[in-house]
């Protein structure tokens, strides 16, 4: 029986042969690879940074970044925990150059571009606001773990002990908790 005029692979890639042929250049293997981790990545990124254009631009930069370094993926995590590191680390420089840029008014005094990330936050859902108050390794450990990543995955994205981030997720569990139950 012929299968026609083109092969048909039912057989899908492995992340590793995929990271492989990325990392050759192959912007297919990339696109399957960015795919299955953009959307979480994404909102990561708008979570850390409270506006949809500081997430757009910092999904943007860790796009870049992880296609950049893909020779430096070792593989000792799934890709798409990687690339929330990435993300991360983007989102926090946007927020990081957000504190030092500054916009003239008509008047010509400077003012910050943008409200800090618990002001933006505040204005939003209670829940929102609740997680602005946590600290920041609470708050990211958190949201990380709410997205679905294990205590592991968490730790690797946040550089950090596993029984750090497991006493970081209990003790912003408990604030969130108490905050909205008030």
């Amino acid at each position: 029986m012929s299968a026609g005029p083109f092969p048909v692979d039912d057989a899908p890639e492995s992340e590793e042969e995929l990271v492989r042929a990325a990392a050759a250049g192959d912007q297919r293997a990339f696109r399957a690879l960015w795919t299955g981790a953009e959307r979480q990545a994404y909102a990561l990124c708008f979570r850390l940074t409270g506006s949809h254009a500081d997430a757009a631009d910092a999904l943007q930069d860790a796009q870049i970044a992880a296609w950049r370094g893909l020779d430096r993926f070792n593989g000792d995590c799934a890709f798409a925990v990687w690339v929330y590191a990435i993300a991360r680390n983007a989102a926090l420089g946007i927020l990081r150059s957000r504190k030092r840029r500054a916009e003239v008014d008509l008047n010509g005094t400077a003012e910050p571009t943008a409200a800090p990330f618990a002001d933006a936050v505040a204005s939003a859902m209670d829940v929102r606001a609740a997680l602005a108050d946590l600290p920041e390794r609470h708050r990211e450990a958190v949201l990380l773990w709410a997205a679905g990543l294990t205590y592991d995955q968490v730790a690797a994205v946040q550089e950090a002990p596993v029984n750090s981030v497991r006493v970081w997720i209990h003790r912003g569990r408990r604030a969130l908790r108490e905050r909205l139950e008030r």
